[in-house]
């Protein structure tokens, strides 16, 4: 005779989904930007889903390595650290950061000064990668088309000095492990602001490096 074995289940919610893994995805952002990271999980197909006892968890297997503000979340689940099944859950990020709007209206060619701007906390993650923060106002700027009354200061419609010059003179700090080891100087192949990325070229053996620009004249390499 064959007797049946009970398998014990538990019942776990559309809406304790949606906050782990929101609560996830923000964990992960937040370690890679200062901005104030939201995300919501917006629908998922089923109001509650049975699964085996124990502990469940859940891990972003696609979606996380990049913060997009309308995406596709691609999740396993896993109960006792066995696989259970997959699912993908539609996500809305957004990206609240303080940056620079125009004040009112800014003309083409007109000088972007403190007067001409406000710091406003506003969702930039569909320009996460162009807005602007209030230290750039100490260089001198100006824009290349007209700005709206609140609309974002793209940093792609402004032009602006840069902090390295093509072919202008730069100090190099060659960097390992966190300790500066050398510095020599350089020349710019290309024109940079900080944060970005160029070529340098020894002055003396001419080998070229690419490294980080991080202030007026300055970049540093890893090695």
């Amino acid at each position: 005779m064959i007797t049946g074995m009970s398998v014990q289940a538990q019942t776990v919610t559309s809406a304790e989904i949606k906050s782990q893994i929101a609560n996830q995805l923000e964990a992960i952002y937040n370690k890679n930007t200062n901005a104030e990271v939201e995300v919501k999980i917006t629908a998922t197909p089923f109001a509650e889903l049975q699964l085996p006892d124990g502990e469940v968890t859940y891990k972003i297997v696609q979606g996380a390595d990049k913060i997009v503000p309308r995406d596709i979340k691609r999740v396993d689940i896993y109960v006792n650290n066995a696989f259970v099944r997959t699912l993908n859950l539609p996500a809305q990020t957004s990206v609240y950061k303080d940056v620079l709007v125009a004040a009112d209206f800014i003309n083409r060619e007109q000088s972007i000064t403190r007067e001409a701007t406000l710091v406003k906390k506003i969702d930039v993650s569909q320009k996460i990668d162009y807005v602007l923060s209030e230290k750039v106002l100490s260089k001198e700027m100006s824009a290349k088309k007209a700005f709206q009354k609140g609309e974002i200061i793209d940093k792609r419609f402004v032009k602006m000095k840069p902090d390295v010059a093509r072919n202008g003179e730069v100090r190099i700090f060659f960097v390992s492990n966190g300790a500066v080891m050398i510095t020599i100087d350089g020349t710019a192949m290309a024109d940079g602001m900080t944060g970005d990325y160029i070529n340098v070229e020894n002055r003396n053996y001419k080998k070229v490096y690419t490294g980080k620009v991080i202030g007026e004249n300055r970049v540093l390499v890893n090695i």
